[in-house]
């Protein structure tokens, strides 16, 4: 597996409107006091039933199963059984009872078969004692449970005993904490009251009561017997529990309606943005998750629009999503399971090779289909050997990839303009129409382009991008110093001096190569990311160690911090001469290693990024939400650059961990959004803190820039 077992963690540092209050477009946040109310973590828990009748829920990194006699919580490093004794749980009296069913139902998608599970507010057991109901509800990280007595019921019936702590005692405040090796649950003192008209709430006096068998009652003061009472405790958390295993977000995007959408992989089945449902005997392979929301949804309920996993047996990886405007997501990356979800107009419809060798895979997915057949489409791509899809992009429902490839019989249709494999590993661009088998009986005709693309020795597609006449722009890297070039490339030599990017522009219906270009200096030089913008200007964002990487006079950072800077460029593929090629490139880093993953050019012209640094002298704005590192190690950044005037803000994204942002993006109202992964404390004013260093937490943040 690629990281060892974790803490998974989402987080945002929006502050959540409040119920029913309007969702504002733009949320201002204090740079010097930022806001660590999660967006995510106020989300409440989802209820749903297997396909076998059993009730589950999932909080941020634990799960809960619901069992006839009580609850079994799954944690990080074990589990609780929470067990009603006496009860009336494996009576037919006792009958669940969904309520408050949600929007959006959880998707999976595993292997060959589909299955959807509608999510519910509250779980409700009826009768678990003569009279006496329990309501499960809550949210983020909190585990709420109510006792509903009907008049006369018998409170002191109620019995609960948890298994699996190492010690249950009740504090000075009078609540019950439960010890761990790693920290401690803290149920706190129930609170009782009875409802004598609909606008007054009568108080009852409460107390836990420890027996010497260890089982835990309830003790109350006087109260109305003739009345109805409710015993309202609830589970808190002094440390983050998340998932009980790794996951990591790689991408973002955003539709025409203003919905945001976030990609990844986990290894966790009580991941908290879809599962596999409760499973006791997770296998811990990894799969990919996809997710729908509305950051600014007045009710909690409504922010998850859509979720879902997608994989087979066996290691799925996401490697890059990207969404159109009607919230369509295509999304593409590698896989090793023979029975990834591939749906029957795919262009191949098997494991490439099972040689524990990599396989790409496409797929298509729209979240406003139910269903299974919101899986549009889905194919693996590849040959007898390796195939990675790093990149993905969409264009008129179609969708495009590249990444690269060692196989020499790599499937390649349409106007090929390089039919074979030139070297070691050769990038390739693809493109899939789904839309093809609908008028062919040929499921592999949806295999609508395909070339390789490189030279002699290892050349690898980062990303891609399409514009509105369907022309590919693709970026990466090359070791060859016989990659295509065109002749009016800004730079048509190769650097000997490890590697250059190269930026590419295709027509894929002549299958000619209208543009391409080395781009660097004299050290190693990588795109990661490529986006044509509507003047039809090729930007490009990457990372590089050349002091002589070509820069504009209006660079927001002229001068090479060392060891390695970001760098943003944007080039004119219509140019005619080499002095007017560049029209824009800059630096951005410290004085050590600063790699930016993500690039999106947004509304204003302005150039947001986001990656991870080890300089401790980044360049940050007055208005920095971190404006120094925490020096633990690895930090994200995120930064927004006018190639007009300079840095319009640059912020460290900090704890005494590390942390890495995979993915940027921004909305109208030229908000930041950023996601990754962080081992520590990146939200210090949250209460509690995050209180498990070292573990990997996958973390959604959304900034307001004054």
């Amino acid at each position: 597996m690629r990281f060892a077992v974790g803490l998974i963690a989402l987080c945002s540092c929006a502050a959540v409107p409040a119920a029913g209050a309007p969702a504002p477009v733009s949320n201002k946040t204090s740079p010097n006091k930022p806001d660590p109310l999660p967006v995510l973590r106020s989300l409440p828990l989802r209820f749903e039933q297997d396909a076998r009748g059993r009730w589950s829920a999932r909080g941020m990194g634990y799960a809960l199963a619901f069992e006839d006699s009580g609850v079994t919580l799954r944690l990080p490093d074990g589990l609780v059984r929470l067990a009603f004794e006496g009860s009336n749980g494996s009576s037919k009296a006792a009958k669940w009872e969904p309520l408050e069913q949600m929007l959006a139902p959880t998707n999976y998608f595993r292997g060959a078969t589909y299955r959807f599970a509608d999510a519910f507010g509250r779980l409700k057991r009826t009768n678990l004692y003569p009279g006496i109901d329990v309501v499960y509800y809550g949210k983020g990280r909190e585990l709420e449970y109510d006792f509903n007595l009907a008049p006369g019921a018998d409170p002191s019936r109620i019995r609960m005993r948890f298994a699996g702590a190492e010690q249950v005692r009740i504090n000075q405040s009078g609540d019950l904490v439960l010890k761990f090796a790693s920290g401690e649950i803290t149920q706190r003192l129930p609170v009782v009251y009875q409802r004598h008209s609909a606008n007054e709430l009568v108080a009852v006096q409460a107390s836990y009561r420890l027996a010497g068998d260890g089982s835990i009652g309830v003790k109350l003061g006087d109260y109305d017997r003739a009345q109805a009472l409710v015993i309202d405790p609830t589970i808190l958390y002094d440390f983050w529990l998340t998932g009980s295993n790794a996951q990591v977000a790689v991408a973002l995007g955003h539709d025409g309606q203003g919905f945001e959408y976030m990609a990844g992989y986990t290894y966790s089945p009580d991941f908290s943005l879809g599962s596999n449902g409760y499973n006791m005997n997770y296998s811990s392979d990894e799969d990919c998750w996809l997710m729908k929301f509305n950051p600014f949804a007045a009710n909690p309920g409504s922010v998850i629009v859509y979720s879902t996993y997608f994989g087979g047996e066996l290691d799925d990886d996401m490697r890059s999503m990207a969404v159109d405007a009607n919230g369509v997501m295509y999304f593409g990356g590698t896989s090793l399971s023979p029975d990834l979800p591939v749906t029957a107009n795919a262009a191949q419809g098997t494991l490439p090779n099972t040689n524990a060798n990599l396989n790409g895979f496409v797929a298509v997915i729209d979240p406003s289909i139910a269903g299974a057949s919101g899986l549009i489409y889905s194919s693996f791509y590849g040959g007898s050997e390796e195939t990675v899809i790093n990149g993905v992009a969409s264009f008129n429902g179609q969708i495009y990839a590249t990444g690269w490839t060692v196989t020499p019989d790599l499937t390649t249709a349409g106007n090929v303009f390089q039919p074979a494999n030139n070297g070691a590993y050769d990038s390739f661009v693809a493109i899939f129409d789904p839309a093809v088998s609908s008028n062919s009986c040929n499921a592999a005709a949806t295999l609508v382009f395909s070339s390789y693309l490189g030279g002699a020795q290892d050349d690898v597609g980062r990303s891609i991008d399409v514009d509105a006449t369907g022309l590919v722009y693709v970026a990466g890297y090359t070791f060859s110093s016989d990659f295509p070039v065109s002749g009016n490339a800004f730079q048509q030599i190769y650097n000997d001096g490890g590697g250059d990017a190269f930026v590419t522009q295709i027509d894929p219906v002549a299958g000619i190569i209208l543009y391409s270009s080395f781009l660097g200096g004299t050290g190693i030089d990588v795109a990661t990311r490529v986006q044509v913008e509507p003047s039809g200007h090729i930007a490009v964002g990457g990372f590089t160690f050349s002091q002589d990487f070509p820069l504009t006079p209006n660079a927001a950072q002229l001068v090479y911090g060392g060891n390695g800077d970001a760098f943003v460029a944007v080039l004119d593929p219509s140019a005619t001469s080499q002095a007017t090629g560049l029209i824009y490139g800059t630096y951005y880093g410290g004085s050590n290693t600063d790699v930016a993953y993500d690039l999106r050019r947004g509304p204003q012209g302005f150039y947001y990024i986001a990656g991870y640094t080890l300089s401790k002298n980044l360049p940050v704005s007055n208005n920095a939400l971190y404006p120094a590192s925490a020096n633990g190690g690895i930090d994200a950044f995120e930064a927004i650059i006018d190639p007009n005037t300079s840095l319009v803000y640059g912020s460290y994204i900090t704890s005494d961990g590390n942390q890495v942002s995979y993915a940027v993006d921004y909305d109208a109202s030229g908000n930041i959004y950023t996601a990754g992964y962080a081992t520590g404390d990146i939200f210090p004013n949250a209460t509690p803190p995050h209180a498990t260093p070292g573990e990997y937490d996958v973390f959604f943040m959304l900034l307001s820039i004054p």
